[in-house]
This record gives C-alpha cells, sequence and structure tokens, in this order.
C-alpha cells in the first residue's frame, strides 16, 4: 500500500505549480536563456581564473611554507614528515594547475602567465627536492660522524685504562725505581693518546669546513702515544706482569685499525657541513622561485579582474530584461499558488495538532522521574492518536535480547514471571530491531513470519518503530489494532518517529540521573580520600624543598620567582629576599658575567614564560649554565644552572631553575689538571736522554734569544728578518717535535705561524710588543721543562756522570798518538794504541750514526704519519768522528733533509709497487774524505726531484722571473731560498719553506755548504735523481788511525 508523507504531498504541489509557470512562462524562455549565457560567461572564464588563481597561489604559498620548515628539521623522521606533505602538497598543486591551465587556454595572455607560472614553479619543486636531499645527507652524516665519535671515545677509553692499570702496577723494591720510570712513560702515552679525543670534541663543534683539513691528526697522536708507550714497555718486559702489556697492545692495534677505515669522522663531518651548505643554497633558490609565480598569480589575477568586469557588464543588461519578466512571472505564481493554498491547509492543520501532542508529550517525558512512567506515557499518547487498542515496549538487555517492559492497556508485569522476550530477528519485532527500520504489517494474518499470542482471534493491522540512539539498538515500540478500526496515515510513522525519539532521550537522562545519584553517594568517599593523598604529597614536596641540597625555584610571568622554593637557595645565594624577587634581580645583582650574556638572558626569560612550547626550543640557548657571583667580602661562588620549562596546553606556564654549588668542586678540577699537566711535562722530560735533552735547552735557549734580540733590534718589517725567525722558530719545533715535548712543539708552532703570515702577507704589520709577547710565552714553557729538568728531577747532575777531562790535554794526547803511527810497531801494540784513540776521541766526539741517532729513530714515525712504510737507512760513517761543537746542529741538518726525504722524495707503497720498486725506500748516507773536509752524500730511491714544479713555485713566488734562464742544476738548488716548499700543506711536518733554507745557515754559519747535484735523468723530464752533498770543515771532524806498515 502506498501512502504519501506530508512533505511528499507539499513537494507535488509545488511541482504542479511549477509546471503550470514554465507553461505559461515560454514566451519569456529566450530571456532567461540570454540571461543564463551572459552569466556562463562571466561564471566559465573570469570567476574561475580568479578562484583557481587564489586556490594555487595559497597551495603554492604552503608549499613554500612547508619547504622553511624542513630546512629547520632536527632528526630525520620529520624530514620524512615534510617530505610526505610536501609530495601530496605537490600532487594537489599538480591538480589545481591543470585545472588552471585549462581555464587560461583560450586567451593569449593567460596561457603565457600560466607557462611562467608553471616554469617558475618547476624550478622551485626541484630546487626543494634537492634541498631534502642534501638535508636527510646532512642529518645522515651527523648521526654517522656522533657514532664515530662515541667509538673514537670509547676504543680511546679503553686505551687510557689499559695505561692507567700499567701505571699502577706494584713493583718489587728493586724495581721500584724502574717502575716510576714506566709509569711515568705510560702517563706521557695516556696523555697523547687524551689528545684524540680533544680533536674528536674539536670536530664535533666546528662549523669551519676550511678548519677541517686541519684536524685529521689522529694516527700522529696515536703514533706519540705508543712511542711512549714502548719505551716503558721495553722497561716493565724486564720485571711487570707482561699480560698487562698484551691488553696496551691490542688497545693500540684497534684504535690504528680504525682509524685506517674509511670514511672516518672527517669525512663524515665534511659531509655533514657540505650537504647543509647545499640546503641553504637550494632553499634559496626555491624562495626565489616561487616570488617569480607568486608574481605571476598576481598578473593574472589582474588580468582576470578586467575580464570580469567587462563581462558582468553584459550580464547586467539581460538582468534588466529579465527582472521585467519576472514580474509578469510572479503575478502568476500568486493566483496558481492561491488555488493550492486551500488543499494543503487542512494537511497543515493536521501537522500542527501533531506538533501540539508532540510538545505535550515531550513535556510529560521531561518530567518523567522513572522509566515504566514515560513508557506508560508513550502508550497512551499512541491510542490517543492513533486509536491503537494494543501496545508494548521492548528494551534491550545486557544480552541483546528484546525483553518486554511496559503494557497497553497498562498491566502489572510479575518479578515472578520471565517476561516475553524476543531475539534479534525473530518475529516482526526482532526484525525491526535486527533492520533499524520502521516496519509496518496491514494484517498480521497474512505475514508469516508474526509470532502470534495465545490469546489472539481476529487479525491485525501492526506498526512496529526501532528505539535508535546514535545507530545503537535501545528497543522497539509495538503498537497494534483491528485491521477494520486501524489504519496508519503517513503523519502517523512522523508522529511515531519523533515520540520515539523522544522516548530514547527521556530513557537515557533517566538511566544517567541514576548513575549519577549513585555516584553522589560515593563522592564524599573519595573526596575524603584524594583530600589526604593529596596533602601527603604536598608534605612530601614541602620535605623535599627543605632538605634537597640544590636551589630549585620557578619563575611566573614577568620574570616574578614563585613563593614555593628549596630552602638551599638562601645558603647558595645567603639571603632570604627570594619570593616575589626579579629572577634577574637574584642571579645577576653579584655576578660577574658580561652585561651581553646578562642582556640576553633576560630577553630569552621573558620571551619564554607565557608563550608558545617552542620558545624555549628558540631561546634555550641564550640561558646562561655557569656564572659566577661574588659577594662584599671578597669570596666568590661557582654556580650551575639547569632551566627547564613548565608546559600547559603548549604554553609554558613558569621556567624551573635549578642551582648547584660548584666552587669546591671546580677548585678541584683546576688543581687536578695543574698537577697532570705537570706530570705529563715531567713524562717527556724522563723519556728523553739527560745529555740530549741538555743540548736541547741550550740550542733552543739559544735560538728564542736571537729572535728575541732580532725582534727588539728591528722596530719595521724586514724580510731577512723574518726569515731568520722563521729558520730559528722551525729548528726548535722541529727538534721539540723529535724528542715529543708536546706542549712545547704547539706554542712554537703558533709563534712559528705568526712568522709565517709576516712573510706571506704584505699587509701584516709588524707590532714589535705583541711578537716579543707571544715569544715570550714559547721562552716560558721552555722555562717550564728547564725547571723540571734541573730543580724537579735534578737531571743535570745524570747528564754530567762520567769522566771529565781538560779538553787541551785530549787534544795533546791524541796529537802524541797520531805521531806514533809514523812509527813501525807490532799488531798487537797497534790495536791498543788504536783503542786508545778512540776512547779519547769519544769523549767529545761521535760517529756520524751516534750524533743523527734522534733523526734516524723518528724516520719510522713520520712514515706512519705520510701513511708511508718506513724506509731501510743505509748509514756509511767512514770511521769519522765529528767533534761535540757540532753534533747540534748536524742533528737540525739531518732533520731536515731526512725529513724532505719522506715527505718529498719516498713514494707512497701503492706508487712505489706500481714502479716495480720495494715497499719500503731505501736512503743511503755516504761518507766521502777530502783533503780540508768531509762530504756527507745522502740519496734515496724514491721518484727525485721535480725540477718543473721547483721552476714553477719559483716564478710564483718571485724568487725568478718567467724568463731566466737557468738549468735544471741551478733548478734544483732553488729549495735552499728562503720561503720555498714544495708541500701542498702546513703541518708540524714541512710545509712552512724555511726547512732547506734553515739547513745552508747552519751549514754556511760554521764554514760548511750543501748543494743538490742532479744524477739521472734528462733535460725535461718532470723528476730527476739527486744526491744532497753536506760538507764540514775539517777542523770538526777526525778520522780513525792509519799505521805504517812494520818492515
Amino acid at each position: 500500500m502506498f501512502q504519501l508523507s506530508f512533505n511528499q504531498k507539499v513537494g507535488f504541489g509545488f511541482a504542479f505549480i511549477i509546471i503550470l509557470i514554465l507553461s505559461s512562462g515560454l514566451s519569456s524562455l529566450w530571456n532567461l536563456n540570454d540571461i543564463n549565457e551572459s552569466t556562463s560567461r562571466v561564471n566559465q572564464t573570469a570567476v574561475p581564473v580568479v578562484k583557481e588563481s587564489n586556490q594555487v597561489q595559497i597551495q603554492l604559498l604552503k608549499l613554500a611554507k612547508l619547504s622553511g620548515l624542513a630546512f629547520n628539521a632536527e632528526d630525520a623522521d620529520s624530514i620524512r614528515v615534510y617530505k610526505r606533505k610536501f609530495d601530496q602538497g605537490v600532487k594537489d598543486f599538480g591538480g589545481l594547475y591543470e585545472s588552471l591551465e585549462e581555464l587560461a587556454k583560450d586567451d593569449a595572455d593567460m596561457k603565457a602567465l600560466v607557462i611562467g607560472i608553471k616554469s617558475n614553479y618547476d624550478f622551485y619543486r626541484f630546487a626543494v627536492t634537492e634541498m631534502f636531499e642534501a638535508k636527510s645527507a646532512t642529518l645522515l652524516a651527523n648521526e654517522q660522524m656522533h657514532n664515530e665519535a662515541g667509538t673514537l671515545f670509547d676504543m680511546a677509553d679503553a686505551l687510557g685504562g689499559s695505561l692507567v692499570d700499567l701505571q699502577y702496577f706494584m713493583a718489587d723494591g728493586k724495581d721500584a725505581e724502574n717502575m716510576e720510570l714506566v709509569a711515568g712513560f705510560a702517563n706521557q702515552a695516556d696523555a697523547n693518546a687524551l689528545s684524540i679525543l680533544k680533536t674528536v670534541e674539536e670536530v664535533q663543534r666546528t662549523t669551519d669546513l676550511n678548519a677541517l683539513s686541519t684536524m685529521d691528526d689522529f694516527k700522529f697522536a696515536l703514533q706519540d702515544s705508543k712511542l711512549w708507550y714502548d719505551k716503558g714497555a721495553d722497561v716493565f718486559k724486564t720485571f711487570g706482569d707482561v699480560t698487562l702489556l698484551d691488553t696496551v697492545e691490542q688497545s693500540y692495534a684497534e684504535l690504528s685499525a680504525h682509524f685506517d677505515k674509511t670514511p672516518s669522522i672527517i669525512d663524515y663531518k665534511m659531509t655533514e657541513l657540505e650537504q647543509i651548505e647545499l640546503a641553504r643554497a637550494k632553499l634559496r633558490e626555491a624562495d626565489a622561485a616561487v616570488s617569480q609565480s607568486v608574481e605571476g598569480l598576481d598578473e593574472l589575477l589582474k588580468s582576470a579582474d578586467v575580464q570580469f568586469s567587462f563581462l558582468q557588464g553584459e550580464v547586467l543588461g539581460s538582468l534588466d530584461f529579465g527582472f521585467k519578466s519576472s514580474i509578469v512571472l510572479l503575478i502568476v505564481l500568486v493566483l496558481l499558488a492561491a488555488q493550492n493554498f486551500n488543499s494543503m491547509r487542512s494537511a497543515i492543520q493536521k501537522k500542527m495538532a501533531d506538533l501540539a501532542k508532540l510538545n505535550k508529550i515531550g513535556g510529560t517525558l521531561a518530567g518523567a522521574q522513572s522509566q515504566n512512567t514515560a513508557l506508560e506515557e508513550v502508550l497512551q499518547s499512541m491510542h490517543e492518536k492513533m486509536g491503537v487498542s494494543a501496545g508494548s515496549v521492548y528494551l534491550t538487555n545486557e544480552k541483546q535480547e528484546l525483553v518486554v517492559k511496559a503494557h497497553f492497556p497498562p498491566k502489572a508485569i510479575s518479578a515472578d514471571v520471565e517476561p516475553t522476550s524476543f531475539e534479534l530477528g525473530e518475529g516482526i519485532i526482532g526484525k525491526a530491531a535486527k533492520s533499524k527500520q520502521i516496519i509496518f504489517v496491514p494484517n498480521t494474518e497474512k505475514d508469516k513470519s508474526y509470532v502470534q499470542g495465545e490469546q489472539e482471534v481476529a487479525p491485525k493491522a501492526l506498526l512496529c518503530v526501532p528505539l535508535i540512539d546514535k545507530d545503537m539498538l535501545v528497543g522497539v515500540i509495538n503498537l497494534s489494532g483491528d485491521v477494520k478500526q486501524v489504519s496508519f496515515a503517513d503523519s502517523d510513522y512522523e508522529y511515531v518517529s519523533s515520540v520515539a525519539q523522544s522516548l530514547v532521550t527521556t530513557i537515557k537522562n533517566i538511566r544517567m540521573r541514576e548513575v549519577i545519584e549513585e555516584h553522589n553517594r560515593t563522592l564524599e568517599a573519595k573526596v575524603e580520600e584524594r583530600t589526604a593523598a593529596l596533602h601527603q604529597k604536598n608534605q612530601d614536596i614541602a620535605n623535599m624543598m627543605a632538605n634537597m641540597h640544590q636551589g630549585l625555584f620557578t619563575v611566573t610571568e614577568g620574570g616574578v620567582v614563585h613563593k614555593e622554593y628549596a630552602a638551599y637557595l638562601e645558603q647558595i645565594f645567603e639571603t632570604d629576599r627570594i619570593a616575589g624577587r626579579n629572577v634577574n634581580d637574584l642571579l645577576f645583582a653579584n655576578t660577574t658575567l658580561g652585561s651581553d650574556a646578562r642582556d640576553q638572558n633576560i630577553t630569552a626569560v621573558d620571551a619564554i614564560v607565557g608563550e608558545d612550547e617552542m620558545m624555549f626550543e628558540f631561546n634555550s640557548h641564550c640561558l646562561v649554565n655557569e656564572m659566577t657571583i661574588g659577594f662584599d667580602d671578597g669570596r666568590e661562588k661557582v654556580l650551575e644552572l639547569d632551566w627547564d620549562p613548565i608546559v600547559n596546553d603548549d604554553v609554558i606556564e613558569r621556567l624551573m631553575i635549578t642551582v648547584r654549588d660548584v666552587t669546591e668542586i671546580r677548585a678541584l678540577e683546576l688543581a687536578a689538571q695543574g698537577q697532570k699537566r705537570e706530570l705529563e711535562l715531567i713524562g717527556e722530560v724522563l723519556a728523553i736522554d739527560a745529555a740530549k735533552f741538555a743540548e736541547f735547552l741550550r740550542s733552543s735557549k739559544q735560538f728564542m734569544a736571537a729572535c728575541q734580540q732580532a725582534i727588539k733590534n728591528n722596530a719595521g718589517k724586514s724580510a731577512d728578518v723574518i726569515a731568520e725567525l722563521f729558520r730559528n722558530m722551525h729548528t726548535v719545533k722541529g727538534n721539540a717535535r723529535t724528542y715529543g715535548l708536546s706542549y712545547l712543539t704547539d706554542v712554537v708552532h703558533e709563534v712559528e705561524s705568526t712568522y709565517d703570515a709576516l712573510r706571506n702577507d704584505d699587509s701584516r704589520e709588524w707590532k714589535q710588543n705583541e711578537l716579543l709577547e707571544e715569544l715570550r710565552e714559547a721562552q716560558e714553557i721552555l722555562a717550564e721543562y728547564d725547571t723540571i729538568y734541573h730543580d724537579k728531577l735534578g737531571r743535570d747532575g745524570v747528564a754530567a756522570q762520567g769522566v771529565n777531562l781538560d779538553s787541551e790535554r785530549v787534544a795533546s794526547w791524541l796529537d802524541s798518538i797520531k805521531r806514533l803511527t809514523e812509527k813501525s810497531m807490532d799488531n798487537d801494540v797497534q790495536e791498543v794504541v788504536s783503542e786508545a784513540y778512540s776512547m779519547l776521541l769519544s769523549i767529545e766526539s761521535k760517529t756520524l750514526s751516534e750524533v743523527i741517532s734522534e733523526p734516524l729513530s723518528s724516520l719510522a714515525s713520520m712514515a706512519e704519519q705520510l701513511d708511508k712504510p718506513a724506509p731501510e737507512v743505509r748509514v756509511n760513517d767512514a770511521e769519522l768522528f765529528i767533534d761535540g761543537r757540532v753534533h747540534s746542529m748536524m742533528n737540525n741538518i739531518f732533520m731536515h733533509v731526512l725529513r724532505n726525504a719522506m715527505d718529498h722524495g719516498i713514494e707512497g707503497a701503492t706508487e712505489r709497487a706500481e714502479k716495480g720498486k720495494n715497499e719500503n725506500g731505501l736512503i743511503s748516507i755516504n761518507t766521502q774524505v777530502n783533503k780540508q773536509n768531509a762530504e756527507f752524500i745522502v740519496s734515496d730511491d724514491g721518484r727525485g726531484i721535480a725540477i718543473a714544479k721547483i721552476r714553477s713555485l719559483a716564478v710564483d713566488k718571485g724568487i725568478i722571473e718567467q724568463d731566466a734562464a737557468l738549468s735544471a742544476q741551478d733548478i734544483a738548488n732553488l729549495v735552499f731560498t728562503s720561503g720555498f716548499s714544495t708541500a701542498e700543506e702546513v703541518s708540524n711536518l714541512s710545509g712552512r719553506g724555511v726547512g732547506m733554507d734553515a739547513v745552508r745557515q747552519f751549514l754556511e754559519s760554521e764554514g760548511g755548504s750543501i748543494e743538490l747535484r742532479l744524477t739521472g735523468g734528462n733535460d725535461g723530464d718532470d723528476f730527476r735523481a739527486f744526491e744532497t752533498v753536506i760538507t764540514l770543515p775539517e777542523r770538526f771532524y777526525s778520522q780513525a788511525l792509519s799505521f805504517a806498515k812494520t818492515a
């Protein structure tokens, strides 16, 4: 049976009126069509372009903001989130752009602007994509760098721990003295190993890409440490537990092997800095492209506005004509509506009566105090409205079964009798509940799914209405009556549905009221329980604040200190005037901080409290973490401060500040650092032969005194004076480096760097006082070594041990023995005389091998620093004894010559293997004695000297003219010119351009000479074999005896 609802009847009535209007308005169709066409031209051209341009511009600005946020992201997860959002934004932009492109295709000017916008956008998209890649690479490199740093810290700590174990080994009384020596060596090895950690920390902190190239000296520090350890290990093996040495050796081996791995921490740091700079550049390119696209969109909007104004004028003309036609149609519409109104009046009146009944039942339900009353009132209203003879309400239980709760006519439901119930889908009621739809059965006799009651005889008309609360089944209203007396109309459906909704609300309210009443009965006990817990919590916090040995307080908006604070804060600041005081006055009233640091902290606090949570992240770097405060009696305290935000709903309500008094800790740290430095200096001195160290002190003082005098005697800049300063300090640094005097090496290297700047930078001023002050710092370090050597260790006595003979008497004896050789004597006598002569010579003279033992022993460490195998060295000293007066000079000369052979001559292992050479290079030192001098000839089997490179560098440095006609021999000897160097980097090994010049100056000052002789190759070859010839005057050496032949 099809029935129309009230709304459907009204709809059909208005549809009939519209048909009449259309029939009577055919005459105005042309006008309406004209208006429509005019309006369409506006809506299809100008308006869509304006709207779509705005959408494109908004989306583009969103992308620009997103790319800016991505650049500032601090972790890979954030980058991935921003990248995903950016990719979605690009996809959205593509759809918007296609719409805009389609709209502008018919207008040449707009089409050109849209193409320009797309071109700039594509450039922006590519730049941002590259920025994402660079930013991701930056974060990955940063993570890898920190992981590598952690590994180096762990391995260095393991090495340091094993060295400390070695230092504290308990030796027997007879070995105690040797153990002290071992402890000194081990301590120095530990100190050198610590420089690895310092370098790692510098790498982590630096943001200067150029500075990284000067930090890669890990293996250098490890080798230094290993040299000290080896010295101690040689002594320790004679009496100690060698298993300790195995642990140390393993730590050295693991750390050395790790340094050989690539990429290194330097590589990771360089990647991080390069990629962040690339990301920044790409972001700038992207921002520029966005600006150009926005400008293009603005031009497009201007063009669309002009078009819109023109088309709108056409619409207004058509609209004027259409308005007049509409007046006529409106009159017709009123007449037709009046005819339809009478037929609708009766339906509206019935609707109003239903609304009145709904208001009445709604009021009744709102005042119902129990569920039964509400259900009975609903069934009663259904009887009055529709004349149903029977009704019932079923509600769901916890098993989701429908259980009867009320009847009409009313009857009691006994608690002893199980009430009628249905499962979902059972009978008409169950079907209505399961489908959650109203079911109308005109005649139950014809519906097989109907479940008939025992006393039912006549067929019934049945209406089942489900009670629904947000798609959740609450129950079912079941209404029935005799089919001859009851006929449910469409208005009855609406009425029952409205009452059902009101009933659901009433049932919910009644159940909620019951829950609230139960809750109120238990509320008082809960309040007392929570009050007691809160009191205990407050008491615990108060006890903690009163007894903790830290200063803890919070700062509210306006920078005011909260009244609750830790009692220990009064002891730290020695005042009880804290609560309500301004935090800046409390912290900084007596601090030694500079005004800039105080102002930054004050501004940061004002910018954080009461603002968004992210403001703490933006400004926390301005908050002071450590400061010193003073008191009227001259005392000072060192305080550490921690700052933490207290956040509520993403807003920082207060700042919590923790203050710790670390005065005593800092004092102990300072004392420990001083003692540690002194022990390191003692270890360095103990590691050197006493006599050699005494000679080093003498020569170094002499070189520094010469530098001091040169600076005092010259008020202005002089190239010759600067060259002399270079030579002297370079020699001191080389000797200190050879002996492992790290503190002196670092300071002298800085002084040498200043002289290097003076030489290479013409604009660098000669500041006499500053130069003297810088030199004084180096002299003070040298004086510390001198004090330790003489006063604390008393090693000057050790250096003086032995036989002291008058030099003149020794010379006289040597002359007498030489005269004896002219006479014939037996072989046994010759042997005794020869031994006596050698013994007298050894008092003040030594063989070449003994004189240059230090430079020879340092070749292995130099080779390792240069990543080359240690070379083989062959020395032929021709039984020549060199006078002690030139030992230091010869030591300095060979230090420079051998260092250049390793750095510039001998190739790396790979290159030598490719040339078919032995992996280890060969350095030969031959001695040739002439009438008035001796020549020491040094050669190696390396690649030779780079003639073309030397000439090019000499021209670049202004040493020779471009067209100078020089032989290959003359070009080779340009290496002895002041300021010349072929090294590409400045290091502690080479690169200053003062080494070979210094060698020549040393020799010439004593009447000797040095030159390079080409020994192989042809003119035009890039590399030529050569030998270095060092000439020493006869007065500085003696030969072994030559006896006359026996008759």
